[in-house]
């Protein structure tokens, strides 16, 4: 612990209170913060640069900003309000070496104090630390551009009796000057995106004289800030050279060998330059206890642990893809160990743009004559490698191809078939050695038999899907057998294909369009983009029967990438189709950024007829948001009588005016039933008088609009 902390412990033992005599000047600025944790801090920085990246760029910017307050500002009290961590000397070790002797020398002067901030909502918090100062200056750690010209601004506000506040870009604010303490806190919506207009009209009601500094600055929130700002080259200073990541389902008896391989085999000039993302799917046993174990053991590697639910791998090594920050990204299987130097051969290889992936040679643990004509039928007679072999890629380029297609199996063939192609690939020629015990039996032990057998199902499932054009997901029962916990669906979106949790309808042709992607393929690649197109930002999408969550999770995977913040609210009355919506949102939520609102509640003016939903019914225009925005777009599902979910939101449409799609359930396709038409034609008739134009978009969707929007 630096010299002079038990000053600060013992003036601040609570961490939460100040003794305003104890502080040596009268004004006091607040530096809000939190502690460089990597996938805690700039999180939608972190989207597109990784948690290790961003996490640095932020130590960089708390530094910089206490730095100025340091070093530039006299006659202050200097608060560092902090999160993120349990004890003071860690979070003062978290900035720039450089300051630690400043940082000493005004915390024995009394200037500097660091006060944990209290487990509450932000604005709770921004109370609790203004309520206990007079005048007071908050400002934010992620705003390069505050000078202490500004600083020195808002200090003569307060001086004055002023209270003062400065903008950002984005209709937020970076600093709130206030000469004596009031509320304008609490009360606030941080969820809309009127923050700023909210907080100054409550500040002109409680003060005397407030006024907004003329200097309006961009916080680092989003990748294009950085390039807005000239400071993109923050991301190659704090870039990892080198991601490992490593997708795991219970492998106690494998994890911590591998884990230790990857440090003493690489070569040792890149040492500190190497991270590990471990992405576990939901182990049973002891496999997250072995990477503790690995941790204590070796504390200076860099590693992450990352708990998902999961339906494969994919899902797993995705999540690896969005965290990580290095340039090259090492896919390691729990169960195999690298060659030495392998971090040298892969730099070396992936420099060379026309190599789009490098993996290296197979090789088995086990020493079975069997396992080395797998082994060797896989180096040399196959074309395409298996994720066993290890993939490595450039993190740039795997990012724009959108990394593994969401398969519950076989995401490293399809890799390899549909993105990539074996010309672009680049073999090793040293093996990786990796268990065999997938081709062993019920004994754990391996004959010919047990590994032909394997062979076979392998092959069959390929063979499934390349020339029947079968769904993985279904074919995995040639492996797993049928179970309830595996009934999966896949739908082909775009360029992906993403699998979820389905409940399948009994009819044999339905399940024949779903299993050949027909029907989802078909309406999701016509609905999605209809309503992404009408997604405004800062506003509301409603689904209507939202089934499985298909929709809802696309479309927020969609936003997610076009940077568009539009809040979901889903309904859905079958119990069993809702809690099937939050396991698939769950599957996504690493890849979603705006909330999904998930509702099990039934939507009409009337109870439905329909003897499977046994939930709370409720008009959507008595429904209680618990945000305020504008709704722009409502999606219907035309599944039982929605004439009555559209009696119930009447009030809603006058309001809001918003965009409505109709489309048809699995159930109606693709011939829909005569009372199904009758309902249609009767929402159609009613929203004519509501002035809204009718269309359809396709031969199965219907979208209405305002006519004067037209």
């Amino acid at each position: 612990m630096i010299a002079g902390h038990w000053l600060l412990l013992t003036i601040l033992k609570d961490k939460v209170m100040i003794k305003i005599e104890n502080l040596p000047y009268s004004i006091s600025i607040v530096l809000f913060t939190r502690y460089p944790d990597p996938g805690k801090v700039k999180t939608r920085l972190a989207w597109d640069i990784g948690d290790r990246t961003a996490a640095e760029i932020h130590r960089y910017l708390m530094s910089k900003m206490l730095g100025i307050l340091l070093r530039e500002m006299d006659g202050i009290n200097i608060i560092v309000n902090y999160t993120g961590v349990d004890t003071v000397s860690k979070m003062i070790d978290s900035f720039d070496p450089d300051l630690l002797s400043d940082i000493k020398q005004h915390i024995n002067s009394g200037v500097l104090s660091f006060i944990q901030q209290p487990s509450s909502s932000f604005g709770e918090r921004m109370n609790a630390i203004a309520k206990q100062l007079g005048k007071v200056i908050i400002i934010g750690s992620d705003i390069p551009g505050i000078t202490s010209n500004i600083l020195n601004e808002a200090i003569d506000c307060v001086n004055g009796d002023e209270a003062a506040i400065a903008l950002t870009a984005d209709k937020g604010y970076y600093l709130i000057a206030l000469p004596y303490y009031s509320d304008v806190f609490t009360s606030i919506n941080y969820g809309e995106a009127n923050v700023y207009e909210q907080t100054y009209t409550l500040m002109q009601k409680n003060y005397a004289s407030t006024s907004i500094l003329n200097h309006t600055l961009v916080d680092i929130d989003e990748v294009n800030d950085l390039e807005f700002l000239g400071l993109t080259d923050l991301i190659k200073q704090n870039q990892i050279e080198i991601s490992v990541i490593i997708p795991t389902l219970n492998e106690v008896n494998s994890i911590y060998e591998t884990l230790v391989n990857l440090v003493l085999v690489k070569q040792a000039k890149i040492v500190n330059n190497i991270e590990i993302l471990v992405v576990d799917g939901g182990s049973k046993d002891n496999t997250l206890q072995r990477v503790k174990d690995f941790k204590k053991d070796y504390p200076h590697t860099l590693i992450q642990s990352l708990i998902i639910s999961s339906l494969g791998r994919a899902f797993q090594m995705n999540t690896g893809l969005r965290h990580s920050s290095g340039k090259y990204l090492i896919f390691c299987h729990a169960d195999t160990l690298l060659p030495s130097e392998w971090d040298k051969k892969i730099v070396s290889i992936l420099s060379n743009e026309k190599v789009k992936l490098a993996y290296f040679d197979l090789q088995f643990q086990q020493d079975h004559l069997g396992l080395k004509w797998v082994a060797w039928t896989a180096n040399n007679i196959r074309r395409s490698p298996y994720g066993d072999q290890v993939f490595c890629l450039r993190r740039d380029y795997f990012k724009a191809i959108g990394g593994f297609d969401y398969l519950s199996l076989l995401e490293d063939v399809t890799l390899i078939d549909n993105k990539i192609g074996y010309q672009q690939s680049h073999r090793i020629p040293e093996p990786v050695t990796t268990n065999a015990r997938k081709y062993s039996n019920q004994n754990n032990e391996y004959s010919y038999l047990s590994i032909f057998k394997n062979v076979s199902k392998n092959l069959a499932i390929m063979s499934g899907t390349k020339l029947l054009k079968l769904p993985a997901c279904q074919l995995r029962k040639i492996h797993y057998g049928s179970s309830p916990d595996y009934e999966l669906l896949e739908v082909a979106f775009q360029d992906k294909i993403y699998t979820f949790n389905y409940h399948f309808p009994k009819e044999l042709h339905h399940k024949l369009l779903i299993w050949k992607r027909v029907y989802y393929r078909q309406l999701m690649n016509q609905l999605i983009p209809k309503i992404l197109n009408h997604c405004q930002g800062n506003d509301i999408f409603i689904d209507i029967r939202a089934n499985v969550g298909v929709v809802s999770c696309l479309l927020s995977m969609e936003l997610a990438k076009h940077r568009i913040k539009t809040d979901i609210f889903a309904f859905e009355p079958v119990s069993y189709l809702y809690q099937l919506f939050k396991k698939n949102y769950e599957l996504y939520i690493n890849e979603t950024r705006n909330k999904i609102y998930l509702e099990n509640l039934a939507l009409g003016d009337q109870q439905e007829e329909n003897n499977s939903i046994e939930v709370k019914e409720i008009a959507l225009d008595d429904y209680q948001f618990p945000i305020k925005k504008k709704i722009s777009i409502i999606k219907i599902d035309l599944n039982s009588n929605k004439l009555n979910v559209l009696k119930g939101m009447i009030s809603t449409i006058k309001q809001h005016q918003p965009i409505l799609v109709l489309t048809p359930s699995i159930f109606l396709f693709p011939n829909a039933q005569s009372d199904t038409k009758n309902d249609i034609n009767a929402m159609i008739y009613l929203l004519n008088n509501l002035n809204y134009q009718v269309d359809k978009f396709s031969f199965i969707n219907y979208i209405a609009y305002p006519k004067h929007k037209i």
